[in-house]
């Protein structure tokens, strides 16, 4: 239930807590806060050979590889015998694990090794107490820390847990250890004196809440980015799927042009007078299609949306003229792939460009924004420029595009190629008969020399070569 939230404010799905087959009877005993690490990882040991002596299992939880060979350095000092789980030994894990619950056993393991298995007890372990499980550290999650719980007292079985801490532990370095160590010291308590105290354990808590807080709301945040880009995707992925699924773009490739020339002719046009710079139209329209030197001059209506729909009129009739001189179907294909490779470059452009903006964004909170709502006025913009830029694209890209019939097209002479051209004639010429034959001894011989040698093309060159120099 430690998750609740997240699962409910992010995924909108509700956690419901399932009861547990058998009552769960595992004491949970209160934290062992200790001055410094080693006196905490001193006192643990000392635990675990008592617990040892009396023949009840013990499985130790650490926080990472490197303190669970610490520890199990220290317990081998201590004549210990264990058992070591951690990712260095992911084959002998099940074996481990198995035996983990029998009488005397004790298994030293980081939180992740071993999650999520059943650690079954003999019946002299469940006499002496059950599986005795020692964490040798919290952890920012407690969600981590009830699951290594969770490894005792399992379908009914008895069992016990707790956890040994220190001042010096990354959690309690942040979250009041240094309050806690004062305190100590005035008190003059030793490293390895223990204080069991329920307000201590209960601030633990409070921090390891404060924690997840923090981390929920860097997801939550991970979310919400990730949402412009999810939203941005669905759209252009639809457009790709239309122009993909489409018999025919015609109407999409005549309407793309159409938007050009308004772009080109707004752009020329002076908003005072509403007078169109048409030399200037003409020299951009010829980016887009061919047209009449003289059209500037030849055109009857200078309006702007005269001379849109005098541009509009003369490409569809340039359309017309491409698509008679290769063919309908051809024309289909062409509209179909330039539009396809548009989509699919502007979109990877787009997705860097969204990737430079993510990195920078932050930087706006110290002029006192919210990167979220900057980061969304941000890709709404570029998204619009994406969108404007495919048509643009297409449009000045259709009248491009050349297309000439397939012809024989000669191999490139290569080494390779010069030397079975090579291999070839001194075959014929030595009557060598290349195809399998049951009444022919020479394809017999052909066939057991395996493939054939380049090596006299290769000397022929270099000798070139030094003649050359």
């Amino acid at each position: 239930l430690t998750e609740a939230e997240e699962f409910a404010k992010i995924y909108e799905l509700e956690v419901t807590q399932i009861p547990t087959h058998k009552p769960m009877i595992r004491k949970d005993l209160p934290d062992r806060i200790y001055q410094s690490e080693i006196g905490k990882f001193n006192a643990v040991v000392a635990d675990v050979a008592e617990r040892h002596s009396l023949g009840q299992p013990v499985l130790i939880g650490t926080v990472s590889i490197e303190k669970n060979e610490l520890l199990s350095s220290m317990l081998k000092k201590a004549g210990v015998d264990h058992q070591l789980l951690n990712a260095k030994n992911n084959e002998t894990e099940a074996e481990i694990v198995a035996a983990a619950g029998q009488k005397g056993a004790v298994t030293l393991a980081t939180n992740i090794a071993g999650r999520g298995t059943d650690i079954m007890l003999d019946e002299a372990s469940k006499k002496l107490g059950g599986l005795h499980v020692l964490g040798t550290e919290r952890h920012e999650s407690r969600r981590i820390d009830n699951q290594l719980r969770g490894r005792s007292g399992r379908q009914g079985d008895p069992g016990s847990s707790q956890f040994y801490v220190s001042v010096e532990d990354d959690l309690m370095r942040v979250f009041g250890g240094d309050r806690i160590a004062s305190l100590m010291n005035t008190l003059n308590v030793p490293e390895d004196t223990p204080i069991e105290n329920s307000m201590i354990s209960k601030s633990l808590e409070t921090a390891q809440k404060r924690v997840e807080g923090h981390n929920f709301d860097i997801r939550k945040h991970l979310v919400e980015y990730d949402d412009v880009m999810n939203s941005q995707r669905e759209i252009i992925y639809k457009k790709r799927r239309e122009f993909l699924q489409a018999k025919h773009l015609r109407s999409a490739v005549l309407e793309s042009l159409k938007q050009e020339f308004s772009f080109i002719v707004n752009t020329h046009t002076d908003p005072s007078t509403g007078m169109v710079e048409l030399d200037a139209v003409a020299k951009q329209a010829l980016t887009v299609m061919p047209i009449s030197k003289t059209w500037a001059k030849d055109i009857p209506h200078k309006l702007p949306e005269d001379v849109i729909k005098n541009l509009t009129e003369i490409s569809t009739k340039e359309y017309e003229a491409r698509e008679k001189q290769f063919g309908s179907e051809t024309m289909r294909l062409i509209d179909k792939l330039v539009s396809l490779k548009v989509v699919d470059s502007a979109w990877l452009q787009h997705l860097e460009t969204m990737d430079h903006l993510r990195d920078g964004i932050g930087l706006r909170g110290y002029g006192q924004r919210d990167p979220l709502v900057e980061y969304k006025s941000e890709a709404f913009r570029l998204f619009k420029q994406l969108q404007a830029g495919i048509s643009a694209e297409i449009a000045t890209t259709i009248f491009k595009v050349q297309f000439q019939p397939e012809e024989a097209i000669e191999a490139p002479k290569t080494e390779i190629t010069e030397g079975a051209k090579y291999a070839t004639s001194q075959g014929a010429e030595e009557g060598v008969v290349t195809k399998r034959s049951s009444k022919s001894t020479k394809s017999n011989k052909v066939d057991s020399r395996g493939p054939i040698k380049l090596d006299p093309m290769r000397k022929t060159k270099r000798k070139k070569n030094k003649k050359r120099r």
